[in-house]
């Protein structure tokens, strides 16, 4: 990724990247990442069950959470821009937006969170120390058995043009940390470039396992009968022993 093309990318915590980001267009994300997410969080284990929606931009997961899961969700994001439009395109009773620095979930008690999840985060962040606090805060705030499922994008389809997006340049490589221009697809047909950061799955395993998970499950959820090649998004499933 040139210089150049860094300048004209987007960062994520301005008010043009959550604008960006309220017009995207999700149907890949629905249509892959909603259910896989539901289906491994499972259904709460008591009414008022919570779970913590890491990064939860402007609360597409969160609210769905909510209305089909059946949780309580507590929603968190570095980014004022989006919680903002979270909180006035997808409020709900069941869902608590909240801000935080990315790193410390400081407030929530040892062991009282239900279920966790986090989605296309780990990808936007270059620091794989800020990531590796995380992830260990994520697991001291889980009770025993409760599940983190992480999904991100594939490392494995770099450059690969899917419907929605596209991460990385074709015929690219890259080396662990570094940028990857990803471009996002609005709901009227124009593209954004966004700024993510290359990882490899051998990179998600060491973050969760170094923070004391086990090691996760690992799935990539079937695109459409008419894409060819590997599939867009990376789940990763694991609980707190």
């Amino acid at each position: 990724m040139t210089a150049s093309d860094q300048s004209r990318a987007l960062t994520w915590d301005t008010p043009a990247a959550a604008a960006a980001y309220r017009d995207r267009d999700m149907r890949l994300a629905r249509q892959l990442i909603f259910p896989a997410v539901l289906d491994r969080v499972g259904t709460p284990p008591a009414p008022g069950a919570t779970v913590l929606d890491i990064g939860c931009g402007t609360g597409a997961l969160a609210l769905e959470l909510a209305r089909t899961g059946g949780w309580s969700v507590q929603g968190v994001d570095p980014s004022a821009h989006m919680l903002d439009i979270a909180r006035a395109d997808r409020p709900d009773p069941r869902v608590d937006y909240r801000r935080f620095d990315g790193r410390s979930l400081s407030w929530i008690p040892d062991g009282t969170v239900d279920a966790a999840v986090c989605c296309l985060v780990y990808c936007t962040d270059p620091d794989d120390r800020r990531l590796a606090a995380l992830t260990a805060e994520i697991h001291r705030v889980l009770r025993p058995g409760a599940p983190y499922v992480l999904a991100d994008l594939n490392p494995a389809a770099v450059g690969e043009q899917f419907a929605t997006l596209r991460y990385g340049d074709p015929g690219a490589s890259y080396a662990h940390g570094a940028p990857v221009p990803t471009e996002l697809r609005r709901l009227d047909g124009t593209t954004v470039t966004t700024v993510c950061h290359y990882r490899p799955l051998s990179a998600y395993t060491a973050l969760l396992t170094g923070s004391g998970f086990p090691a996760p499950a690992t799935t990539t959820p079937t695109v459409p009968a008419s894409q060819q090649g590997p599939a867009p998004y990376l789940v990763l499933t694991t609980q707190r022993r």
